[in-house]
């Protein structure tokens, strides 16, 4: 689970009833909307475990939840997500991470706190191209654990073996778990379920790893052996695993769950700091981020040698090197695009942009650049875009309090143009930046929750349901 901070409740646009805003008055938490999956999976005859790190739920969620979920039953998930929708539990992310396996983000807002929950479904887990074990086996013979099912030992032992496997590393809670799951399975039993995942007398290195404590230590022997595994015993589900998986990331890269956002406005708006504290805040629904300034710096990167504190302190380029750079810019945005940016979108990553391309309109002189602007504007259009601008505003005497790098005249057109942009700019969003940082992080963190979320509900008819007689 994650928990970050905010403040200030935004009123949200055509798709309110599917917003991360929500002005009913419940009560709102990471326990209750626990609660509320685990009776909703069992009001709706859904048959799921929840794999591991069970021990302190719901009243603590450690890290994301993972539960396995029975493949005849998926197409009942709808009612469990509308479930969450009607006590404000907003999904704005779902990563298909493996074939048949889901990954989703809930946002809510609980009086100034953005927090977030994560959910991992499971219909079918597959590890290195091994189906270990399926989505079926995951929940036989499962155990009524309280308010929720957990699975059976060899399920969970199998499915932890593979998932760390995996991803190379193991938290000392788990390799404790682990350990005592060979002790209650038993040498032998552990040793044949180990046999799943790996050939020869590897299944019986691992065994002992796990009982002695080891197991960390000892993944490094494992990398690439499920993909051997599986080679070796079915090369046709291999080779029909590959495919199918192709696919899906060729999905994820036309159709990417990252989201990249510019953050424009004068100096001494309060970009840096925002940046700062937006990454901190929408975290969750991502995987990972990266932050630039301005353009990429692919092509045409060289030492800055004026000050940045007059950043009107050189005079504009001939208009020969005007153009030339222009065209330097426009490679260089869309090289960073193609290999930096779309990557890392792909990936389910926020890209942050501090000002963008569409800021050398408004503000020539920073970047040097003489005539013509018509030449500017019309790459502008060809430009890669972003899914959401945010222009920070304040009065002139707040942001020259904060800074004086241009004068109150420079300052007062560049605010005007500024305004302007943003009417012209569909996908853009006027922070007010008078406020605190926190309820300028809080503005900004909900125009992209919103964003994502009006996202979510246009790609993912699948998991989406307006009427319980829907299903």
């Amino acid at each position: 689970m994650s928990v970050q901070a905010s403040s200030k409740t935004v009123k949200s646009g055509d798709d309110s009833t599917y917003s991360p805003v929500c002005t009913a008055q419940l009560s709102r938490s990471p326990e209750d909307l626990l609660i509320t999956l685990f009776t909703s999976l069992d009001r709706n005859q859904i048959r799921y475990c929840v794999l591991h790190s069970w021990e302190e739920l719901p009243q603590k969620l450690s890290s994301d939840l993972d539960i396995a979920v029975h493949p005849e039953d998926a197409r009942k998930l709808p009612l469990l997500f509308l479930s969450l929708q009607e006590k404000g539990y907003t999904a704005v992310q779902v990563f298909n991470y493996f074939v048949d396996a889901y990954y989703f983000v809930f946002f809510w807002v609980e009086g100034t706190t953005v927090n977030s929950v994560a959910i991992d479904l499971i219909l079918e887990h597959r590890r290195g191209g091994l189906i270990v074990p399926s989505g079926e086996s995951l929940v036989y013979g499962r155990r009524r654990n309280g308010l929720f099912w957990i699975p059976a030992p060899e399920s969970e032992f199998t499915y932890l073996l593979a998932k760390k496997t995996w991803k190379g590393t193991v938290p000392p809670r788990q390799a404790l778990r682990l350990k005592a799951l060979v002790e209650q399975l038993g040498v032998p039993r552990a040793e044949w379920l180990a046999g799943q995942l790996f050939l020869g007398e590897l299944r019986i290195g691992v065994v002992d790893a796990c009982a002695n404590g080891r197991i960390d230590a000892f993944l490094g022997k494992l990398k690439g052996q499920t993909w051997k595994t599986s080679l070796l015993r079915n090369p046709w589900k291999l080779t029909a695993y590959v495919l199918s998986d192709g696919v899906r990331r060729a999905r994820r890269w036309m159709q990417s769950t990252g989201v990249f956002v510019t953050i424009m406005g004068p100096d001494g708006a309060g970009k840096s700091t925002l940046i700062q504290h937006l990454v901190q805040a929408v975290g969750p629904a991502f995987r990972r981020h990266r932050i630039f300034h301005w353009r990429p710096m692919l092509v045409g990167r060289r030492k800055i040698s004026r000050d940045t504190t007059r950043p009107h302190s050189l005079p504009p380029h001939p208009s020969w090197r005007s153009i030339a750079m222009l065209f330097v810019f426009f490679l260089d945005y869309w090289l960073g695009y193609c290999l930096l940016i779309r990557p890392i979108l792909a990936r389910s990553g926020l890209v942050v942009f501090d000002r963008y391309f569409d800021d050398l309109l408004i503000d020539a002189k920073r970047y040097r650049h003489g005539k013509p602007l018509w030449l500017a504007r019309a790459l502008r259009s060809l430009m890669p875009q972003p899914d959401l601008v945010l222009v920070l505003d304040a009065p002139e005497e707040v942001i020259l309090s904060r800074k004086q790098e241009v004068s109150p005249e420079e300052l007062h057109r560049q605010r005007r143009l500024y305004s302007q942009y943003q009417t012209e700019v569909f996908n853009s969003r006027l922070i007010d930046a008078t406020a605190p940082v926190e309820r300028v992080t809080a503005e900004s963190a909900q125009a992209v929750l919103e964003f994502l979320a009006k996202r979510y509900q246009r790609r993912n008819a699948r998991w989406l349901v307006q009427d319980r007689a829907d299903i």
